[in-house]
């Protein structure tokens, strides 16, 4: 920090006496502008010029807000050094650094330390999915729970039910999918994801009937759509346009069919249309996902780099948020977990990134993001061991893939696959 606060400080005397006034103003009009990292270089030069602890604070504070967590933990132990204290909000700080950097069991340490003082639902679901991760259920199931009696998050009971299935709780996993759906609904991913599981058992008669039963007692384009999305799946296509032609839809229904159907060619251009109307990345980084399903080669590198590059863009664009309030909220937005739409497709550029070798290291780095919103997704644990497999790391690729259930192995030919060229990597 010294140089960079000496060269800071000598563009300021090149300018005169020091005005602590006109530099902290300067430093919260930056602020209000999100332009982070100009204020809390300010921040600096007011430390060094008053030596008033606040003003490192302030500094250690905003460095958490831009996306270099080694640095943030470099200014906050030097605040702790200079006889700062290490309050919730350092620890905060701490914990949204420790999680960036993915040291699992440090992040779990300020988490506890956070939660004693002020239990929330986002501090029980970072919990349980930290847990998860080390691969201590118990302990991820009893923090993850808390989190869903409070909040009934879909993205919560996904994780539930995913770890329950995990250790073979397969009445759990069903019981718990089972209420959420008939209790509060479902949409998006969770449905789909529903409709995967009752699929899996076979059940898928109930996901018909839960959201036919819903329909009929409540017929809202909500119901609609996921009366809709059970038909698709089911191949019943006359079934659910008949639906569909009740309502004024818009055109995600649309989009939603031509995925059901296969067609991806036309449900990428349907995602395009949609982005190019509303301007939501979501659309964006879905057009990517189906222009390669819809590739005619899927061996033309050149054409899935450029797909890469847009669903990477895609996601950059996701992942930024409306300018939070205050800074206590600026530090819990960095916190709080992404949807599991968000881990689908970093698992998906992962992915490519991996399998096509545009840049493996980085694509192990997306899929590992992925892992820490779903840590037991067999889908996410392929592709982390299939990039250390790609990396010629033997030992990470058996241990990694060997989370994976192994009646989801049978069922996936891709998996079997993987499996004996990992396991031939291993003896070798």
């Amino acid at each position: 920090m010294k140089w960079l606060v000496s060269l800071l400080c000598c563009a300021c005397l090149c300018y005169g006496a020091f005005d602590e006034e006109s530099y902290l103003f300067e430093a919260l009009d930056y602020e209000t502008q999100s332009r982070f990292d100009k204020a809390r270089d300010l921040y600096l030069v007011l430390y060094e010029e008053t030596h008033k602890l606040e003003y490192l604070k302030e500094a250690v504070v905003l460095s958490s807000a831009l996306n270099n967590p080694n640095a943030t933990l470099g200014f906050a132990n030097e605040y702790l050094a200079l006889g700062g204290t290490k309050d919730i909000m350092l620890h905060k700080v701490f914990l949204d650094s420790y999680l960036k950097l993915e040291k699992t069991d440090e992040a779990i340490k300020e988490a506890l330390i956070i939660y004693k003082s002020e239990p929330s639902v986002m501090l029980s679901d970072i919990l349980g999915s930290l847990y998860a991760t080390k691969g201590a259920y118990k302990e991820a199931l009893e923090y993850l729970y808390d989190a869903y009696n409070t909040s009934k998050s879909a993205d919560i009971a996904q994780k539930i039910i995913t770890i329950e299935l995990s250790l073979s709780h397969q009445k759990k996993a069903l019981e718990l999918l089972d209420n959420h759906i008939q209790n509060y609904g479902c949409e998006g991913k969770f449905c789909q994801f529903g409709i995967a599981i009752y699929a899996k058992f076979p059940e898928f008669d109930k996901i018909e009937y839960l959201f036919k039963r819903a329909f009929d007692e409540n017929p809202t384009i909500e119901n609609a759509r996921n009366l809709i999305l059970a038909y698709t799946h089911r191949k019943k296509f006359k079934e659910a346009s008949e639906i569909a032609a009740q309502f004024p839809f818009k055109g995600e229904i649309l989009l939603e069919l031509y995925a059901a159907q296969g067609d991806y060619y036309n449900a990428s251009l349907q995602a395009k249309y949609l982005y190019e109307k509303n301007k939501n990345p979501y659309f964006l980084a879905l057009e990517q996902v189906y222009s390669f399903e819809s590739l005619k080669d899927k061996k033309n590198i050149a054409q899935v780099r450029i797909i890469a590059t847009k669903l990477k863009s895609a996601i950059k664009l996701m992942q930024t948020t409306d300018k939070p309030a205050s800074k206590d909220e600026m530090i819990n937005a960095s916190l709080q977990l992404n949807s599991a739409q968000m881990g689908f497709f970093l698992n998906f550029l992962g992915y490519l990134m991996i399998d096509y070798e545009i840049n493996v290291v980085e694509g192990v780095g997306h899929i590992k993001k992925a892992l820490e919103i779903s840590p037991l997704n067999p889908a996410y644990l392929d592709s982390l061991a299939w990039g250390y497999y790609k990396l010629k790391d033997c030992v990470n690729a058996q241990k990694t893939f060997g989370l994976i259930p192994k009646e989801e192995v049978l069922k996936e030919p891709e998996l079997k696959e993987h499996k004996a060229l990992i396991d031939k990597c291993a003896v070798r």
